[in-house]
């Protein structure tokens, strides 16, 4: 044999001559079956992220508005959220009171594209508590919508249809056996959405094919894969992104008190375990009320962010360090004798603060800091006993200073 010609290399046998001789039913059921698998797995994995992201934005928006609630202020709850109705798929909000009477309530003004899609996929709010030293001051409700859904939902109904309707004018006459080369090609799409809905393997794609129309059909499969896919890792970066806010503070991009809260938990039950000793440092930047009130907001702001600084350069890589309140840091030490804390780490921290901070508006200021120090499980055994502790040696170390000037 010389060879076949590229014309005769490249043609394909088609589906329609093929179904000639198979039966047309259980192709088209192969072949819905394969596109109705996909969908599903689909939307099962999108509510799941769907899901996780509200929950997510619950947590944050209970960070946000812990503040307002301790104040029972409808205006700073408001603000609280307000970063929260930016975000893609939030229908409603609501701050509840420690009475559970609402404090605050926001509706989406874009109207809910699938009332009915969003009833089904989210019937119940999320609510997220609000703890502040152990108890209850209030909660955060998070209703979503099928913004997110409704858009995957249409392409892939629109994609079955199509593949369904390929099938179906390929399959239009019918056979009674199924032969090799149909099945095969069949075989390999079924493959792939087994993948897809047992293994969320979104990276899976259908092989050429050598039948034309079934080789198209697994190039829409694949489209769709690929659209589910990115819609994965655009999801996944949101989700990391909400983490990221719900765990740490805005404005010095330290992590928060829930962060705080969970590590301390974290150490304690660490070096109860090993018989380990840590230290507890309470910061508190002095007067730092004239800081604000003399220079606005912005000031007091480039003053928290250098006083962050200079605590994160005064620790070793192994510390903790987080922002818990207005002007209040705290730092879980590891490993260190308590002569250590009161007197290098404490100085450095306040030769830090002590230098200059340029302002926005070309002034400086030169800020103190009052350092309180509590030792696990010398000043106490739990989280209480040793922020008591800490806060009570900080109050001392504040009203000392107060004294020597």
């Amino acid at each position: 044999m010389t060879g076949q010609s590229p014309e005769r290399i490249g043609t394909r046998t088609t589906l329609q001559k093929l179904l000639s001789r198979f039966h047309f039913g259980i192709t088209l059921f192969a072949v819905a079956l394969s596109g109705l698998t996909i969908l599903l797995a689909g939307v099962t994995a999108l509510r799941g992220y769907a899901d996780r992201n509200i929950e997510l934005a619950a947590q944050l928006g209970a960070y946000g508005v812990e503040p307002a609630l301790v104040f029972n202020d409808p205006q700073a709850a408001r603000e609280g959220i307000e970063p929260l109705t930016r975000i893609p798929g939030i229908a409603r909000l609501r701050v509840l009171d420690d009475r559970g009477e609402p404090l605050v309530q926001w509706a989406s003004p874009t109207a809910d594209p699938a009332p009915q899609l969003s009833r089904f996929f989210f019937p119940h709010p999320f609510s997220v508590k609000v703890q502040r030293n152990g108890s209850t001051i209030g909660a955060v409700e998070v209703w979503g919508d099928s913004s997110t859904l409704v858009d995957y939902v249409r392409l892939g109904l629109l994609a079955g249809l199509g593949c369904l309707l390929v099938t179906a004018l390929g399959t239009i006459l019918l056979a009674r056996r199924f032969e090799y080369e149909l099945v095969k090609p069949l075989n390999e799409i079924a493959t792939v959405a087994h993948d897809v809905r047992l293994h969320r393997r979104f990276d899976k794609r259908v092989k050429p094919l050598g039948i034309a129309e079934l080789d198209r059909l697994g190039g829409d499969i694949n489209a769709l894969l690929d659209e589910l896919q990115g819609w994965q890792g655009t999801m996944e970066s949101e989700r990391a992104m909400l983490a990221h806010r719900a765990s740490h503070d805005a404005l010095t991009a330290l992590p928060n008190r829930a962060s705080f809260d969970q590590k301390l938990a974290q150490r304690i039950a660490a070096a109860a375990t090993h018989d380990d000793r840590f230290a507890l440092m309470f910061i508190d930047a002095d007067n730092f009320k004239a800081a604000n009130d003399n220079f606005g907001h912005a000031a007091g702001d480039a003053v928290l962010v250098a006083m962050s600084q200079c605590i994160k350069d005064s620790l070793r890589p192994e510390d903790f360090a987080a922002r818990i309140g207005g002007d209040e840091f705290i730092v879980i030490v590891d490993r260190v004798n308590a002569e250590t804390i009161r007197e290098d780490l404490a100085k450095s921290i306040r030769n830090c603060v002590a230098q200059p901070v340029a302002l926005p508006g070309g002034e400086t200021y030169r800020a103190s800091v009052s350092v309180g120090v509590a030792l696990y499980p010398d000043d106490g055994a739990d989280a209480t006993a040793l922020l008591t502790a800490a806060d009570a040696a900080m109050y001392a170390d504040k009203l000392s200073n107060r004294s020597r000037k």
